[in-house]
């Protein structure tokens, strides 16, 4: 194996980017924050990536102590508690990187799991619930804490509430700011569970702040402040 090159320096910093800062590190980091994932997971939600480039980056990961291999089968990798610790750098890059963010470019990949990712930082915080969201065949339970909210792939073991719908539907919510309650009026989710926690959910997250949302966002109060003159 190549010998990792290091900054030479005696700083956090570069040794963060020492372990970090290689290309597809940390995107292999936020697919893994999702859970467990095979190898081909891997490659199929990373286009662009070698297979030889993958492998080697997973060893480096396995390495540094980021990533285990789990037995299987199937085998499969997944973070340790070092590299589960990498989630509020993630999380903030994230937040950063939506400034850079407009509508998607012509070979742009959409992942709804990354867009899943993404409430983290925009969660308010005060709700305690368990959630499933199915967004077609896939399913993500999502843990409502006072402070903090856990995204997995998976299918949730006790919903206290289950929304469904197309991946258009869910985006039309949590990204493009159409109320929940409309698109259920309009049957595009269906909701199952306590309605408390349905009307609790739909406050829980903070407007949508990728660059082109903050326009919007203006436009709309604009508009609102017109109307009421």
């Amino acid at each position: 194996m190549a010998k990792r090159r290091s900054y030479d320096q005696f700083c956090s910093v570069a040794r963060a980017l020492d372990h970090v800062s290689e290309r597809w590190t940390l995107l292999i980091v936020r697919n893994l924050m999702l859970g467990p994932r095979r190898y081909s997971d891997l490659m199929t939600e990373l286009p662009g990536i070698t297979t030889n480039l993958l492998a080697a980056r997973l060893r480096a990961m396995e390495a540094s102590g980021l990533v285990a291999k789990r037995a299987g089968p199937p085998a499969r990798y997944e973070l340790t508690a070092l590299g589960a610790a990498l989630e509020p750098v993630v999380v903030e890059l994230g937040r950063w990187g939506a400034n850079f963010m407009d509508q998607p470019r012509r070979a742009d990949t959409i992942n709804a799991g990354w867009g899943l990712l993404a409430l983290k930082r925009r969660y308010r915080g005060g709700v305690r619930a368990i959630v499933e969201l199915r967004l077609g065949e896939r399913h993500f339970e999502l843990t409502f804490e006072e402070a903090h909210l856990h995204v997995q792939e998976r299918e949730a073991v006790r919903p206290q509430l289950v929304v469904a719908g197309v991946l258009e539907a869910f985006q039309a919510w949590l990204f493009k700011g159409i109320a929940g309650a409309e698109l259920q009026r309009a049957g595009k989710l269906t909701i199952d569970g306590d309605p408390a926690i349905w009307r609790a959910v739909q406050g829980a997250f903070r407007p949508n702040d990728w660059k082109s949302a903050r326009p919007a966002a203006s436009r709309s109060r604009a508009e609102r402040g017109s109307a009421a003159t």
